[in-house]
């Protein structure tokens, strides 16, 4: 049987679990019973294509006697993956930043095998710098630049449009870190709305020292993004800056992102 909808997830920045997004497919899972067999439930995994080579440089380092190992792995771990798709994404050999965005392709391939029609609706849920990293897929597919510059692997027509997520009607980002990224760039320029059903919902905690609101960065990001701050975690989390990684089972987040499923199956 055919799937309704598809769920994309695209992981954050650092040293990452596989299993990244089981806490949230279990809320959903609990929250829509049955109806989840309606759901393809795709995530994307981009940082095996960035961490072999962490590992090596994580591995060199510790030959010295370095004070604060948690801290410095989460950065190298983190920082190292925002600059190299960065260096990438400008540079004339593009390997990491397209490898990533290909990536993305063969999740979206799935999910049109699973759904069978370029015109169900997509749902994509990102998180840290997984935000930034769809953010600029969806920019390359609207103006023909990264992977969509002569990289795409070869499809039918209707395969290629949905790859350019022209049916996607939800965009759910949390602990964004966009802002870190073109704050040198002038003008600010967000993707472009890609339907009138389409909904950019962004989810930050002020406590959360790389997850910021959009709406500020410029009139047009105004007009496309719906701010809302949030506690993400529990106690012991919400007001610290570890509730960076406590989006996923977040029940501010969870709650719309269900409701949003439920209007399309």
């Amino acid at each position: 049987m055919s799937k309704e909808i598809a769920v994309i997830t695209l992981h954050g920045m650092g040293d990452y679990k596989p299993s990244y997004f089981d806490g949230l497919r279990k809320k959903l899972i609990k929250s829509l019973q049955d109806d989840w067999s309606k759901v393809a439930f795709i995530p994307v995994q981009y940082q095996p294509i960035l961490q072999n080579n962490q590992n090596d440089i994580w591995q060199k380092m510790n030959r010295y006697p370095l004070d604060g190992a948690i801290l410095r792995r989460f950065l190298l771990f983190g920082f190292s993956d925002a600059g190299s798709l960065e260096h990438s994404a400008r540079s004339k050999v593009s390997d990491q930043y397209v490898q990533v965005q290909l990536e993305i392709i063969r999740a979206l391939d799935e999910a049109y095998l699973k759904l069978g029609d370029s015109n169900k609706p997509v749902v994509i849920v990102a998180q840290s710098l997984g935000c930034q990293v769809i953010s600029n897929y969806i920019w390359d597919s609207q103006n023909d630049l990264g992977v969509f510059n002569g990289l795409e692997p070869d499809a039918v027509q209707d395969v290629k449009k949905f790859r350019r997520l022209g049916s996607c009607v939800y965009l759910l980002t949390t602990g964004c870190n966009i802002p870190m990224f073109v704050g040198g760039l002038k003008p600010i320029k967000p993707i472009r709305k890609i339907s009138d059903d389409f909904k950019w919902e962004n989810y930050f905690d002020k406590d959360d020292v790389l997850g910021w609101p959009l709406s500020p960065l410029s009139d047009e990001y105004g007009e496309l993004v719906d701010d809302h701050a949030i506690n993400a975690g529990g106690i012991f989390t919400s007001w610290t800056p570890w509730s960076h990684g406590k989006y996923w089972t977040d029940k501010n987040v969870t709650k719309p992102l269900i409701k949003k499923i439920k209007a399309y199956i």
